[in-house]
């Protein structure tokens, strides 16, 4: 008698085991040591090896790569042998950047397959047919645009654990909300863009305006990263419309 094939878990990389690292510049991701050196989220990392160890669910990692990089796949995979050696080779699964993460799933893609992602353009791929679990790791998740299962970084790694087994073994659905501290600086963000654009319309309203950089800089003081969104917001929308599906 054939066993049954376990439930299949497939973990995402650049944002969701490791920090993802914002950049200025596309050509960052190309230097040596980017993804040798990214940070890890230490308790998803530590949730998918509790996963692993207790041998009911097939774990795979399934990370973008850029295959134009000499050191893309090879840093990652060093990565991968320093946090997460419990995932041998034949569980990691490199996918060109860009590309459908479900096409390159191993005896093609189930119905019980779970994906653990940052990024809702591979979930929306993967769910349907198969199932998506967001994680929220704090710089994610403002848009609104996943409202499934979704998962916060905010847990512990017993309960991340705990909760992602719930969902894979048995489909328990999985609602929680940003965290904590994405939330207050959301909130902090908004008041501080309120205090901006307050400022701008007195500048309107006065009887000659000049309404530039300089007077407004003025008016609220603004920090060098707020004055860059202000000349360079061309910039940031073209970055993040179109980062890399990592």
């Amino acid at each position: 008698m054939m066993n049954e094939r376990k439930p299949r878990l497939f973990v995402d990389m650049d944002g969701t085991l490791a920090v993802f690292n914002q950049i200025d510049k596309l050509e960052t991701l190309y230097e040596q040591g980017y993804f040798a050196n990214l940070t890890p989220q230490v308790n998803v990392v530590d949730a998918v090896r509790m996963v692993q160890a207790r041998d009911e669910i097939e774990v795979f990692v399934l990370s973008a790569v850029l295959t134009d990089s000499k050191y893309a796949q090879v840093e990652k995979n060093e990565w991968l042998n320093i946090y997460l050696p419990e995932i041998d080779e034949r569980h990691r699964i490199f996918v060109p950047c860009g590309e459908d993460k479900t096409m390159y799933v191993p005896n093609k893609i189930l119905e019980e397959d779970v994906l653990l992602d940052d990024y809702t353009v591979n979930l929306n791929a993967w769910e349907p047919p198969a199932k998506g679990l967001k994680l929220l790791n704090g710089i994610n998740g403002t848009k609104g645009t996943w409202q499934k299962s979704r998962i916060s970084i905010e847990h512990s790694a017993d309960e991340l654990a705990d909760m992602i087994v719930d969902y894979v073994l048995e489909g328990k659905a999985v609602e929680d909300k940003l965290p904590q501290q994405h939330r207050d600086e959301q909130k902090m963000s908004y008041n501080r863009l309120s205090e901006i654009a307050d400022a701008a319309i007195d500048l309107l309203l006065q009887e000659e305006p000049e309404l530039n950089f300089a007077a407004l800089d003025e008016a609220v003081d603004l920090s060098i990263d707020e004055m860059s969104r202000w000349h360079m917001h061309d910039m940031f929308d073209l970055q993040a419309e179109h980062r890399p599906m990592m």
